[in-house]
């Protein structure tokens, strides 16, 4: 069975005299609008225009003529600045050398196309074996890297300045050489069988001894018949550059062949007049002698009875 809940009294209501805070308090007049109203405007613009009116009035009465210019006085002329007698070269004093650059030291103890070896640290080259698939194998190496050495020992022991691929042409000899120095004029030139340049011939390869004996040109001739090892090669030149510095070349650069002089023209002597010939007689022919007609054969006699 539910149990009635109590009920609580209600509270009586508050009658509207009691309540002041909702008393009506009486109108006094209401706030003028945010915008102008057509009359404040047209007040407002004959403000303005009369005002207007009135400053530009105002300024033309007090506006005066300009006064004429006048002249501007003449200019002297300015004097020239004299030289400070400090700053100017006295006849003593020597002109200033103008800056030449000065020589790598470096290049003093050897140089291969211009750059400086590095004294330190020499080239390599190494001897391997390739092939056997078909035959076999054979010792290879590279013919670049064995004329890197070279290079760098030559430059170094001869502290030459020596270019690369240089094509040497000397009284009537034409030929390539691996490295040439020209200044000093020392080279060489290196063939092995994997090398694709070809050796010189036997002319040039005389050649090049009587030049080394006239103090001309030396060159150094190295034909590796065998596997090259780095010991052999030095060997050699240092021989060889033991030998130049004995009797080394005469001063000089090499000079640049010449063209072959083209001797003028000797002056053509003028031709003389041939004369007329004269008309050949003409020859005397023999007549020959009128030929005797042969004697009629005799007439043969009739047979008598």
């Amino acid at each position: 069975m539910k149990k009635k809940l109590p009920m609580m009294p209600t509270a009586r209501p508050t009658p509207a005299s009691a309540q002041t805070e909702l008393a009506a308090k009486p109108i006094g007049g209401g706030s003028r609008p945010l915008f102008p109203t057509r009359d404040a405007m047209y007040r407002t613009a004959g403000l303005i225009g009369g005002a207007l009116l009135l400053s530009g009035g105002i300024a033309s009465a007090e506006q005066k003529p300009a006064p004429p210019k006048q002249p501007t006085p003449p200019t002297k002329p300015v004097e020239a600045s004299r030289p400070n007698p400090d700053t100017q070269p006295k006849p003593d004093m020597e002109p200033a050398k103008p800056d030449i650059a000065k020589p790598d030291p470096a290049l003093a103890n050897g140089s291969i196309d211009g750059a400086a070896i590095d004294l330190k640290k020499a080239p390599a080259f190494k001897v391997y074996r390739e092939g056997g698939g078909i035959g076999p194998a054979e010792d290879m190496w590279e013919p670049t890297e064995v004329e890197a050495f070279i290079n760098w020992t030559l430059a170094k022991e001869g502290k030459l300045a020596l270019k690369t691929k240089y094509k040497l042409e000397y009284e009537g000899v034409s030929v390539q050489l691996d490295a040439f120095d020209a200044d000093k004029k020392i080279g060489y030139i290196y063939v092995d069988k994997l090398d694709s340049d070809g050796a010189p011939t036997k002319e040039q390869k005389a050649k090049f001894a009587t030049w080394q004996t006239a103090k001309k040109v030396a060159i150094l001739f190295i034909e590796q018949k065998r596997n090259p090892d780095q010991a052999t090669l030095k060997g050699r030149i240092l021989k060889f550059v033991a030998d130049t510095k004995k009797s080394p070349m005469s001063p000089g650069a090499i000079e640049a062949p010449k063209p072959a002089e083209i001797k003028p023209a000797e002056a053509i002597k003028p031709v003389e007049p041939t004369k007329p010939a004269e008309p050949t007689k003409p020859a005397m022919t023999k007549t020959p002698a009128p030929t005797k007609a042969p004697a009629p054969p005799p007439a043969k006699m009739p047979n008598k009875k």
